[in-house]
Parts: C-alpha cells; sequence; structure tokens
C-alpha cells in the first residue's frame, strides 16, 4: 500500500464536510495525484456533487454502490466485486486540458438502513458489537484498504456522527480532518468526537486506535464576525496544551460564495483554476501541502 487513506469527519453536519472532501479532492488531482473519493454519508452529497444525479441514479439503480456492496457481503454472505462499483474519472473538471484523476465509490440513501440491518443480522446471531466492528474491519482491510496501491489517496465523506462505517474509517485513516465552523455549536461536540474515538476506555477503543490525533480543519471563517474571532482563540489556546486532544490546522476556508458554488453542476466543463479563482494559491494549494506535510509526519 502506498496510497494515504484521509478520513474527513464531525458530529455535527452542516460544518463543511462535503466542500471540503471536494475541495481536497479536486486539489489533489489538480496536483497530479489519482484521487478516490468513497463515500460513507447516506445523504450521498459528495456522490451528487461529484457524478450528477443523472449517474448516480443509474449506479443506484445497478447496485453499483457502497450500501449494495455491503449488503450483498455481509448479510448476504456472497463475494462481490468491489471494482464494478467505482466510478472513474468522476469529476467534469479539468486542469491544463485534461480531466482530473478522479474517482468515486458512491453512496445512496440505504446505506444507513443496510448499516443497522448489518447490526441486527448479526445481534441476532449472538454477534456481540466488538465482533461486529470487526467484520466490518476485516471487509475495511481485505476490500478498501488495498485500493490504496491504485490511489495516491482515498478521501471518506463520513456520515455526521459516528455510524458503523465511519468509525472504522476514522480509525484506520492516516489522517483524520475534522472540519469545524468556528462558532459555539460547530465545535460544541469537538471533545465528545476526541473522547468517544481517542480517549475511550480500553473496553471502548475498538479493534484499532487511530493512528494519530484528529486535525481541525475551519471553515466557513468569517474573520469580521466576532464569535469566529473569539472561538479560534479558544481552539488554538486548547491545541497548544500539553493534553490538547486534536491539532489545529494552519489553513482556513473562508467564508466564501465561490466556494459554495464550486458544488453546483455546470453546463460548461470548468477548469480548476476558473472554478476556485483565487482560492486555488490562496486556499487550497496551501491546504494541499499542509496535509502532505502532516501525512509525511513534517
Amino acid at each position: 500500500m502506498t496510497g494515504k487513506l484521509i478520513a474527513v469527519a464531525n458530529m455535527k453536519g452542516g460544518v463543511g464536510k462535503t466542500t471540503t472532501v471536494v475541495m481536497l479532492a479536486e486539489a489533489l488531482a489538480a496536483d497530479g495525484a489519482h484521487v478516490l473519493v468513497a463515500d460513507l454519508d447516506p445523504q450521498a452529497s459528495v456522490s451528487v456533487c461529484l457524478a450528477g444525479e443523472e449517474i448516480l441514479g443509474e449506479m443506484i439503480a445497478k447496485g453499483r454502490t457502497l450500501e449494495a456492496y455491503l449488503a450483498l457481503k455481509l448479510i448476504r454472505g456472497e463475494k462481490p466485486i468491489l471494482a464494478p462499483r467505482i466510478r472513474g474519472n468522476v469529476s467534469l473538471t479539468t486542469h491544463r486540458g485534461a480531466p482530473l484523476a478522479l474517482s468515486l465509490l458512491p453512496a445512496g440513501p440505504y446505506l444507513r438502513l443496510v448499516e443497522r440491518e448489518l447490526i441486527y443480522e448479526l445481534t441476532g446471531k449472538k454477534f456481540s458489537m466488538h465482533a461486529i466492528e470487526e467484520q466490518l474491519l476485516r471487509m475495511f482491510h481485505d476490500d478498501i484498504v488495498p485500493l490504496a496501491a491504485t490511489y495516491d489517496y482515498i478521501l471518506f465523506d463520513c456520515a455526521p456522527g459516528i455510524s458503523p462505517m465511519t468509525e472504522i474509517a476514522v480509525r484506520a485513516a492516516d489522517l483524520v480532518l475534522v472540519t469545524s465552523i468556528p462558532d459555539y455549536l460547530s465545535t460544541y461536540g469537538l471533545d465528545a468526537f476526541v473522547q468517544t474515538i481517542w480517549r475511550s476506555s480500553p473496553k471502548r477503543r475498538g479493534p484499532i486506535a487511530p493512528k494519530r490525533l484528529p486535525h481541525v480543519l475551519v471553515t466557513r471563517y468569517q474573520q469580521q464576525v466576532r464569535q469566529h474571532q473569539s472561538t479560534m482563540l479558544r481552539l488554538e489556546a486548547e491545541a497548544s496544551a500539553a493534553d490538547a486532544g486534536f491539532v489545529l490546522l494552519r489553513t482556513r476556508i473562508p467564508q466564501a460564495a465561490a466556494l459554495s458554488e464550486a458544488l453546483m453542476p455546470r453546463e460548461a466543463t470548468p477548469t480548476f483554476s476558473g472554478k476556485y479563482g483565487p482560492h486555488v494559491s490562496g486556499i487550497l494549494i496551501p491546504l494541499v501541502e499542509e496535509v502532505k506535510g502532516v501525512l509525511r509526519g513534517a
């Protein structure tokens, strides 16, 4: 395995998670990497943003989604192949005259239902929750982790909260990015997230421990908003403490219409620089370099 696994997560929704996944995936691809986005969110937001409603609807109808794969493998006991469920060259964005090397493993609206059905099925067979986690972890390592031999980066767009698949992805990832708006409600669940995954009791730690502390990426930052200023000071103080539960990234994603519009479907094929404008040099290149530095251990 040579590629890196990056999980983008948060206990709370609406904090720029999907926007971050799309921007970071396209920025890494524009940097020359082959990138796979795996959608672990039943809302399928990143799948819609990348594939569009028509292609995603077709993949759901044909069972070419993550939840269809999980249902066949873990509930029905079949031996499905994961590769046909990955859509290559899914991004319409181009860079230097060529499409971005970006692929998608999509989710559909029944992912959460499949996760629940899996728990019901295995608990009915007297499996403990630890045994269920081990089943998911085995599937993850047998089928998803080997994809890192094909892709330079695999980005997981995790569901809000901590679903079974989200927890496995977070624990197995080389880097966990926690996106958060710098306000009271958005950062409220950060401590709970850290306590649940990184500081839980030995009985609750699950089959594997995370590889490093989570890295908080501030999103929708508005420098002129007083609450954002005060929250940033608090986050910086907490991150610099001796017993810090997270690392705070230097890069901050601003509140900007251009970044929100980057997720909207377009009639014409956009270029990477045309899509993100001045944010390429001001935000995306620094973010890519910072993420690469973390993964190198810098």
